[in-house]
């Protein structure tokens, strides 16, 4: 057995926040659990949207939460990626045609549009750490390049992590449905993947995903409020089934990670200091 390798995979469009920190400690704590490497990765596919002085602010906010990673690797704005070994078409749908299931490039591939990958539409079988077995049929043929040449978040993701020799990913509940189609080229690769942890996914107390309307929540802003990294972390560690004072000293066992969604934390009442 090799070392355990995880990473912190921020994208730099937008500030830190409470969800971002859950996921992120629970990464940290995984790796470092069992004396692993944890490396700090940009997800910048999005030039658009991608900021440099995000990035930076997205560093400082892991630092103080004493989110610290071993070595940084290259942004994927850096990188290249190739489709080699994967079962592709082009198609060049419309997302209205697609779900109108009227494409027929997957029989006559277009010359040009998306590159997508051919998916066997089968059930793809794999384990979550928290959650147990999973099974779930990819909704659709995932596009691995888009129009322009710019790669997808499945085909951007696996290589990353083979080529970074990742062998932990911990992220959000949102992507658990979305781990079938990584399975999947994982398998046409013939590469062996990591294993998988879903951390809840983090709602307002009206049941919708956290926003500005429940307060800010981002890091940087219950900082300048006077929050301490200590109280984010005694609200968030439960969540985790953490057992112990503070990040450096919880006890971490992913089966007792809690799944799907939950209301977060009462920011008012468990982060004292702080009014959202």
């Amino acid at each position: 057995m090799g070392v355990a390798r995880g990473r912190l995979a921020p994208t730099p469009s937008g500030h830190l926040h409470l969800g971002n920190a859950l996921a992120f400690g629970a990464a940290w704590l995984s790796v470092r659990a069992v004396q692993g490497e944890l490396l700090l990765r940009l997800e910048d596919l999005d030039q658009g949207r991608s900021r440099r002085d995000i990035a930076d602010g997205q560093r400082r906010d892991l630092e103080w939460l004493g989110l610290h990673w071993d070595r940084e690797v290259p942004a994927q704005s850096t990188r290249s990626y190739r489709t080699e070994g994967l079962p592709t078409y082009r198609c060049d749908c419309s997302r209205k045609r697609r779900l109108a299931g009227v494409c027929s490039h997957r029989d006559t591939p277009s010359v040009t549009g998306a590159v997508r990958l051919r998916s066997k539409q089968e059930l793809i079988h794999f384990l979550d750490r928290a959650q147990g077995p999973q099974s779930f049929v990819p909704d659709q043929d995932a596009v691995l390049l888009r129009r322009g040449g710019e790669p997808g978040y499945p085909l951007a993701v696996v290589l990353d992590d083979y080529l970074d020799g990742v062998t932990q990913v911990v992220r959000g509940g949102d992507l658990l449905e979305p781990t079938a189609v990584q399975v999947e080229i994982y398998q046409y690769l013939g590469w062996a993947q990591p294993s998988w942890l879903h951390v809840p996914l983090l709602l307002g107390p009206d049941g919708r995903k956290l926003s500005k309307s429940h307060g800010s929540t981002e890091i940087r802003a219950l900082r300048d409020a006077g929050v301490t990294q200590e109280q984010i972390w005694a609200a968030l560690l439960p969540l985790l089934g953490c057992q112990g004072q503070g990040l450096a000293g919880a006890e971490f066992d992913a089966s007792k990670v809690q799944g799907g969604t939950c209301v977060a934390p009462n920011l008012n009442t468990l982060l004292p200091g702080f009014r959202a």
